[in-house]
């Protein structure tokens, strides 16, 4: 898949009080054709950044297609999310700290 089909979205906590520990933003970019996560970057209240990514997960040979359990458009269905550039978030990725969420050991 070429980086053309990938699409870029953010949204916000769904609640007007962020629980402790939970990002207030979190972007995404989809490959929609394959229907998954490919990196994510989660923005905490504290102006903390950190970044996912299918490659990070798979470091130690583990198998992670997606960021997500689900598929996109299924565990997506209802989140109120916007569609973002591509350089906003390669721009926040960049300065993300690595931050595995599935395989970590």
């Amino acid at each position: 898949m070429s980086e053309n089909s990938y699409t870029y979205f953010r949204g916000r906590w769904p609640d007007d009080i962020v629980p402790e520990g939970e990002p207030l933003w979190l972007l995404y970019e989809v490959d929609e054709a394959a229907d998954n996560v490919l990196r994510s970057v989660e923005i905490f209240p504290n102006g903390q950044v950190t970044r996912n990514s299918v490659g990070l997960e798979q470091r130690n040979g583990d198998h992670c297609p997606s960021l997500i359990d689900v598929s996109w458009r299924e565990g997506m269905a209802e989140a109120k999310l916007e569609k973002i550039s591509a350089d906003m978030f390669e721009e926040l990725y960049q300065i993300g700290a690595d931050t595995p969420f599935w395989f970590v050991r």
